[in-house]
């Protein structure tokens, strides 16, 4: 999955083996088997890592452009890496790339939409093959995806990422294979730079020719420039440059540069607007804030904040990119000219991805001006703050805007079929099935002709998908495909329905589970009064989520009632009188109406144990004491360090029954040979029948619960009131 640009090469040496924690600050040829470091512990300057992974009989020239790529950035900086297949493992490209400003691959490309995979699949496209195991071969091959590089790498400040020979990634397809369409060219570009972005970099760059990386290196070192400016500049431009919004990542701007205006995709940008070569150089400086004592940063804040929402796609709408320099707990708020909050949101991690539907109440919001504000707390509590303008202006809809694009079948369903509704402010042709673009993970989706709809003017259309899976579905309009009566094309940029999940499958739960209550009391003195408890569970859906739970019950062996239903909760206080027998079961139902099969308990009996009961074991000395407020209206208390009691039952729920009064004090409690707690049970004033220890299992089996007075100064008491059981 390779593109060879016909750019002569010869073969270079075997290259570059980086330890995990000591990475080499000098660009080196070595003998892989030797695994040593050469260069400075700490070399100054933009860090560059250029990467060669596995490409069968193509490595070897592809090394030898990569020699020419660290020779031309060793003209500025001393702080250059090289990975070298069979040697660029995922655990060396990892540790390495961490903290690069320039990272540059060469290697083969596997990127969506392909021939090979339905949807989407992050964990191993759009990523790099890399090898599996070092030191085999240059055959040796593993794809570590979009997913892999978004959540375990992370880019210095303002870096930038330079992509050579990678099918996919610039929108080609591989060798030999049909050119795509122009709308499948962006999308593959669109999504071979998310992971990189992800991970921090504000521009990814991709083509065949090596010269072009080379002129890039040169221009981040030796001119101040917008990158964009760069690429439009560069000599191997192709002089079919055709801007785009990249549906996945709106914040940034997109190129293609194909070698004619619909075939030969070869060479791509997405970038931040304003993303210079004087930031990378000075990116370098910008280490991330993990140290003790250090306080986060925000390092860039990408996306257009001069709204205009005229249905045309292109800032409809807010979408703004912030890089931190850690991880933090992060808020957005969005407020109009008299301060009220219109829009909040918060999260977490090293982006904080900001929107606003441009809606207040659900209503379109005031012209007018508005600001935004990010504040960020990482672990230790250091904070960091920025705000900034907002415009929301609204010029006139042109005729291709897209008034409204929405599915007609509910967001969240059970069927494979999807219908969608598409109107147009004018009159429009030259809608067709290859004008969208679908993204998700709903497989085996069928899209159906265009049809007029509505006036059949054509304003409106009607289309839909046949035989999607479980899954997500979102469609969007792509930019430019439409034509109006002044032969005007459009929309400015994608236009996106509301996202559809299908969800085919059941929902689970777990066989609920029973504890006891603790900081309550037995409601009564009765040796037969119901103990308080809870009935919990765990649910899973694979789909939509769960929506609630149903509830029943069964008494003493009759059919089951239902006690809750359509609750969201996971878990019911109950009740369960000693002498009586309880089953429980719990069935759930998730957003799309799927309904799950009912999970049972087995028989559950309830009892009180009684301080009197020979089943315990006492040692040290206890006396009786009598009151109508025990339970059973007696009670055994310890004044004796050697005081212990202990019960071995059989169930799957135990607790403690026991007095509060001044003169008792500390116990441990002991539950299968383990120190489950220490309980204080002091209190200024008799209270009686306390519920102040729990345990419970999963399932049925043999337990020992047992007490220890600790008899500490001044409150030496322990005593035991009861147990109550769940067998």
């Amino acid at each position: 999955m390779r593109h060879r640009a016909p750019l002569a090469t010869a073969l270079a040496a075997v290259v570059a083996l980086s330890p995990l924690l000591a990475l080499p600050a000098l660009g080196s040829s070595v003998d892989p088997a030797a695994s040593t470091t050469t260069g400075d512990a700490a070399a100054p300057g933009p860090k560059v890592v250029i990467v060669v992974g596995a490409t069968e009989g193509t490595t070897a020239s592809y090394r030898a452009d990569a020699d020419m790529i660290a020779a031309e950035a060793l003209k500025y900086t001393s702080n250059v890496i090289k990975l070298y297949s069979p040697n660029a493992t995922w655990d060396q490209v990892r540790a390495a790339a961490q903290g690069a400003s320039i990272f540059v691959y060469l290697g083969h490309g596997y990127g969506y939409p392909s021939p090979y995979r339905p949807v989407l699949s992050p964990s191993v496209q759009d990523g790099m093959g890399l090898n599996e195991i070092g030191g085999v071969s240059d055959s040796d091959k593993k794809y570590y995806g979009e997913s892999s590089i978004a959540n375990e790498i992370r880019f210095a400040k303002d870096a930038i990422v330079l992509l050579n020979h990678l099918c996919y990634s610039a929108g080609s397809s591989e060798s030999g294979a049909a050119e795509p369409t122009i709308g499948v060219a962006r999308e593959r570009v669109d999504n071979y730079a998310s992971g990189f972005i992800k991970a921090g970099a504000r521009t990814v760059i991709a083509q065949s020719w090596t010269s072009g990386v080379l002129y890039a290196i040169r221009s981040i070192f030796t001119t101040d420039k917008s990158i964009l400016d760069v690429w439009e500049a560069a000599p191997n431009r192709q002089g079919h440059v055709q801007p785009f919004v990249p549906i996945r990542n709106p914040q940034f701007e997109a190129r293609l540069d194909p070698d004619t205006m619909t075939t030969g995709f070869h060479r791509s940008i997405v970038s931040a607007t304003g993303h210079t070569t004087a930031q990378i150089r000075n990116g370098a400086a910008g280490a991330q804030t993990l140290a003790a004592g250090a306080t986060p940063e925000i390092w860039s804040i990408d996306g257009a904040t001069a709204l205009k929402p005229n249905f045309d796609g292109k800032v409809d709408r807010l979408t703004l990119l912030a890089r931190f320099s850690e991880p933090v707990s992060w808020k957005a708020t969005i407020r109009n000219g008299a301060g009220d909050t219109v829009r909040s949101q918060t999260g977490s991690g090293h982006q904080a991805a900001i929107t606003w539907d441009v809606k207040v109440g659900g209503d379109p919001a005031p012209e007018g001006d508005y600001t935004w504000n990010l504040s960020g707390v990482d672990g230790a509590g250091g904070t960091v703050e920025s705000s900034g303008p907002i415009t929301v202006a609204y010029p006139a809809t042109p005729p291709t805007g897209v008034l409204t694009f929405k599915p007609t079948t509910p967001t969240t369903t059970t069927v494979g079929t999807i219908n969608y509704q598409l109107v147009f402010a004018s009159p429009v042709t030259g809608l067709a099935r290859s004008d969208f673009t679908r993204t998700g993970t709903a497989a085996g989706c069928v899209l159906s002709a265009i049809v007029a709809a509505g006036p059949r003017d054509g304003t409106e259309y009607a289309f839909g998908f046949t035989s999607c899976g479980t899954g997500t579905v979102t469609m969007y309009l792509n930019a430019g495909q439409v034509i109006d009566a002044a032969l005007a094309a459009g929309p400015a940029g994608p236009v996106g329905a509301a996202k559809v999940t299908i969800d085919t499958t059941t929902p689970k739960v777990t066989i609920p589970k029973a504890s006891l209550r603790t900081g309550v009391a037995l409601e009564g003195a009765s040796t037969t009064q119901r103990l308080l408890m809870t009935v919990s569970w765990t649910g899973t859906d694979a789909g939509a989520g769960i929506a609630s739970y149903d509830v029943g019950r069964s008494y003493d062996g009759a059919a089951f009632a239902t006690i809750a239903s359509a609750t969201t909760a996971t878990s019911l206080n109950w009740t369960m009188t000693p002498g009586r027998t309880y089953r429980f079961r719990v069935r759930a139902r998730d957003k799309a109406g799927n309904v799950g099969a009912w999970v049972a308990t087995s028989t559950w009996y309830p009892k009180l144990v009684q301080q009197s009961a020979s089943s315990l074991a006492w040692t040290g000395t206890w006396s009786g004491s009598t009151a109508a407020e025990h339970s059973g209206g007696t009670a055994k208390q310890a004044v004796d360090p050697a005081g212990t009691v202990s019960y071995a039952f059989s169930g799957r729920a135990v607790s403690w029954v026991t007095t509060l009064r001044p003169e008792n004090g500390m116990v441990q409690v002991w539950v299968d040979g383990v120190l489950s707690a220490a309980v204080d049970t002091h209190a200024d004033a008799a209270t009686y029948r306390q519920v102040v220890f729990a345990k419970g299992w999963s399932g049925y089996g043999a337990h020992t619960i047992k007490l220890v007075n600790l008899a500490t100064g001044g409150n030496p008491g322990a005593e035991l009131d009861a147990f109550e059981v769940i067998n």
